[in-house]
Order: C-alpha cells, then structure tokens, then sequence
C-alpha cells in the first residue's frame, strides 16, 4: 500500500525540497530516514549508494518501503520505546523530510535523535512555511483552509517559520549550515485562494517581507560543538542566504520596472511614427507652391 504523500522524485530538480534533500544528504551515508512512508525517498538514497533505516509508524505503508531498507523501525519517533530499538546505531545522516509539522513535541523527537548522529554527521529537515502569503491571505478572508496534503495538512500539529525552525535547532542542540527555500508564487499553492479584487496595496502588503513566497524551508544542521565560531557561521549563513533572497526580490521588482519601461518606449515610438505619418498625410494635401514656401521658411528658422 503506497502512502498518499508517495510522490515521483526527480534527484536533478530545482525549487524541489526532495531534491535539495538528497544533496544535502550526499552518497555513500548510512542514513535514518523518519517517516519513510513507503519508500519514495527510501529509493533515491538508495540510489545514491546509502544504506538506510526507515523509521515509519503506519507498518502496511512501510512495507513498500522494505526493498530499500537495511532495516524497517515500526514505530512513534515521539516515543523511547522506538529509539530503544536504535540503541547502538550511528547514523552519517538523519532525515526528517515533512515529518516534524506531524509531531506533538518535535523537539523530543529532534534531541533523541542527536544521540544516535555520528560527530560528523548531518541533520536534514524540511518543514513548510506556515508565514506563505496564501496562508496569510486565506487568514485575512477569515478561512484556514485544511487539506489532505500541503501548507494547511489536517495532520498537522506544528506550524513553523524560519525563525521558529532555527530556534527549534538550537534547543535541540544543532546549528544550520545550509538553509534552502522552495517558492511557490502568491494565489499559487494548493490553498486555492484568488486574488479576488484585492488591491494592489494589500498584495504588496502580503508578499513585502522575505519569506512570503517560501513554501518550504529544507535546512541542513550539525551538532553545536559549543564553539562560538561555529554559532557565528551558522548565522552567518542565514544572513547571507537572506541577502541572496533580498536581492532575487530586488532584481525581479527591476525587472518589471524595466519591462514597464520597455513597454512605454515601444508605446512612445509606435506615437512618434503615428505623429510622422499625419505630418506626411498634412504635407501631401498643401499645394506644391505653398509647400515650397513653407519648406524654405522651416530651414531659415
């Protein structure tokens, strides 16, 4: 039985959090993937050279995840009696892919995990933005539209931002090193709100700060070794892959200024060639003689 998150994967994608993941992982792990389901992810990594141990409550789904499985963990992440079973077990990788917005208290489930993560391993997450300018839009009209799947999943318990995942980092006893985003355009998720006569000021309103249009963050995080430097490029990175954000945003408001731009000078010259064409039309019904005075009196002014 195949999970109804089962999705095709496509390693190579951009603006694709299972992507991003995947590389964020790297080839040749041993890798604990939480929340397996039924092996979509599973594969790729196996993919990729990792061995990997699925962690799944729902056993039917997960047994079309065995095939590439090492070993299939049945079981709550929430829960000791399922870290139990790991005793003993190191992992180079630990993937939580869209399962900590399904836990009661992610930061057990996060900090249980550190304790089976090698010290040089990685910690890769990623979580939907809850700050989407469609979510804030929906909001604004009075609804909170929850769906099967997406943004406003009715199995969701936590929402998370950017600031509330890097605090839930640190509390957890991580640091992001790497922050990627997956973006989704305003009135263009699955929430399915229209812009429905909304001003050009409440749109500009709802998209004007950062992560308006992130609707996924995947985050790669280390332990914190207690080393300030460490704290310091982890925040380094996060400032800068805000900048980056900051000047994507800039560079396509230019744009548009620029198309407008373009647009009022083709408007202008289509004017231009309008005004000749009168002029020669006007020339054409002045009498020769007329015309020939008039022309000589222009080349005198």
């Amino acid at each position: 039985m195949l999970s109804h998150y089962h999705t095709a994967i496509d390693p190579g994608g951009e603006n694709n959090s299972h992507a991003s993941m995947l590389r964020m992982v790297g080839f040749n792990k041993r890798v604990l993937e939480t929340g397996c389901a039924s092996g979509h992810m599973s594969e790729e990594l196996r993919a990729q050279g990792c061995q990997v141990v699925g962690v799944e409550v729902d056993a039917a789904v997960a047994e079309a995840a065995t095939p590439w499985l090492e070993r299939l963990v049945v079981g709550d992440v929430e829960s000791d009696v399922l870290w139990g079973q790991l005793d003993g077990d190191s992992f180079d990788a630990i993937l939580f892919g869209d399962v900590l917005e399904h836990l009661k208290d992610p930061l057990r489930a996060l900090r249980s995990a550190v304790k089976h993560l090698n010290p040089a391993g990685v910690v890769v997450i990623s979580v939907p933005n809850i700050a989407h300018a469609d979510v804030k839009f929906a909001l604004m009209r009075g609804t909170f539209p929850y769906a099967e799947s997406g943004l406003l999943d009715r199995t969701h318990i936590h929402f998370l931002t950017k600031e509330s995942l890097l605090d839930l980092l640190r509390e957890a006893g991580l640091v992001a090193v790497e922050l990627q985003r997956v973006t989704v355009p305003i009135f263009e998720t699955e929430i399915g709100v229209d812009r429905g006569g909304a001003s050009d000021e409440v749109v500009g309103a709802l998209t004007d700060d950062r992560e308006s249009l992130t609707y996924q963050f995947v985050v790669k995080a280390v332990r914190d070794d207690g080393a300030r430097a460490l704290d310091e490029l982890s925040a380094d990175m996060v400032a800068l892959t805000d900048q980056l954000v900051d000047a994507r945003k800039r560079i396509e408001i230019l744009s548009h200024e620029l198309a407008v731009l373009q647009g009022q000078h083709e408007w202008d010259e289509g004017e231009i060639a309008r005004l000749k064409r009168q002029t020669n039309a006007v020339k054409k019904l002045i009498p020769p003689p007329l015309r020939r005075i008039l022309g000589k009196r222009f080349s005198t002014a």
